[in-house]
């Protein structure tokens, strides 16, 4: 349940509050997300929708009416677990108001979990967002963590059930109301995705060796569309699909001047650029990937990503994703890039490489 209190009423009078519960929290864009200092107390705007008024001070509302309502949230807290949903982001906290959420997390968020936590207990004074999960009967599903491994590469079987054991005790030791989701039916579904995404996978590594040593530098304006053509022939001669999100991230990293995209830092391009690296970039990716299938194929449940990397909560942000639909065994889903990731005639660039015209 929310509850929000006017800091004064109508003509100086008494503050009025309302409360209500169920509704949704609108997400958050791309420009709010690039703006903020997540390290800091944080200053957003928020808006609910089809909330249910359980209390008000309101002349002329009653508990049951549904109600709408914006605010400006001025937190003590600070956010270092960004909650990607479907349409944006928001903080942790407030992408769990859906009862059944099911948070998807990274290795990060795991770092961080059990860093803060002990029994459900705080261990630092610092209040973050993700504290409010202390005490919190939430679901998670540590999938993510086991896929990626310990090694900066790809785990073998032994090694992802040593994960998947090694992430389930952490995490119940720090949050014991909550409730993880792993099981010989959870490994046996993460070893299946490990042994799909292989061949993928490996085409997309050796997409971005390829391209390391050209992007490393930021790409001086005169060579933009050379570097832009040798990203798209690289992709077609190593198999990857020109609408994957990895050649849209070099892409962007190429379009956006001075090495400013946050596809380029999630790639993390740099001189000496090794396989660990790529394997890293393409987890962080691949994490993008796995929450778009599960937004597709499963429409009606309440699902987040949990991560601590801004980069890549920027390019989910900034993709726009929408239309997820399932399609026989697989899945569709639409883009529309912001500004921030193709300035100016690039965006119509990108549609002409996934329309075969680049």
């Amino acid at each position: 349940m929310f509850v929000l209190t006017e800091l004064e009423g109508p003509g100086g009078g008494p503050p009025r509050t309302i409360a209500f519960a169920n509704a949704q929290v609108q997400p958050l864009d791309f420009a709010s997300l690039r703006d903020a200092r997540l390290d800091r107390p944080i200053t957003i705007p928020l808006n609910w929708r089809n909330g249910t008024l359980v209390e008000t001070t309101v002349e002329g509302t009653e508990p049951g009416q549904v109600v709408n309502a914006a605010a400006t949230l001025e937190s003590p807290f600070t956010s270092c677990a960004i909650g990607l949903v479907k349409g944006g982001w928001l903080p942790s906290a407030f992408a769990v108001t859906q009862q059944n959420t099911t948070m998807l997390i990274d290795r990060n968020i795991v770092t961080q979990i059990v860093g803060r936590f002990k029994d459900g207990q705080r261990r630092y004074e610092q209040r973050d967002f993700l504290d409010l999960f202390a005490d919190q009967p939430i679901r998670i599903n540590p999938l993510l963590f086991v896929m990626e491994g310990n090694r900066r590469s790809a785990p073998t079987p032994a090694e992802a059930e040593g994960q998947m054991q090694e992430v389930a005790a952490k995490l119940r030791a720090a949050l014991p109301k909550a409730e993880i989701t792993v099981s010989p039916e959870h490994l046996k579904g993460a070893l299946g995705l490990i042994e799909d995404s292989r061949v993928s996978l490996m085409s997309k590594h050796h997409l971005l060796r390829h391209l390391a040593p050209l992007l490393a530098s930021p790409v001086a304006r005169a060579d933009v569309e050379a570097r832009w053509n040798d990203i798209v022939v690289a992709a077609d001669l190593h198999g990857v699909p020109r609408q994957s999100l990895v050649v849209l991230a070099a892409l962007s990293a190429v379009a956006v001047p001075n090495g400013k995209s946050p596809a380029k830092r999630l790639l993390k391009f740099r001189n000496g650029y090794t396989e660990a690296d790529a394997y890293n970039a393409l987890a962080d990716i691949r994490a993008i990937e796995l929450f778009i299938a599960m937004l597709s194929y499963f429409p009606d449940e309440a699902i987040q990503l949990c991560t601590a990397d801004k980069n890549l909560a920027l390019l989910w942000a900034g993709i726009q994703a929408s239309n997820f639909a399932r399609v026989g065994t697989g899945f569709t889903y639409d883009m529309t890039p912001v500004d921030d990731l193709f300035p100016g005639d690039t965006g119509a660039a990108w549609k002409n490489v996934l329309e075969g015209k680049g």
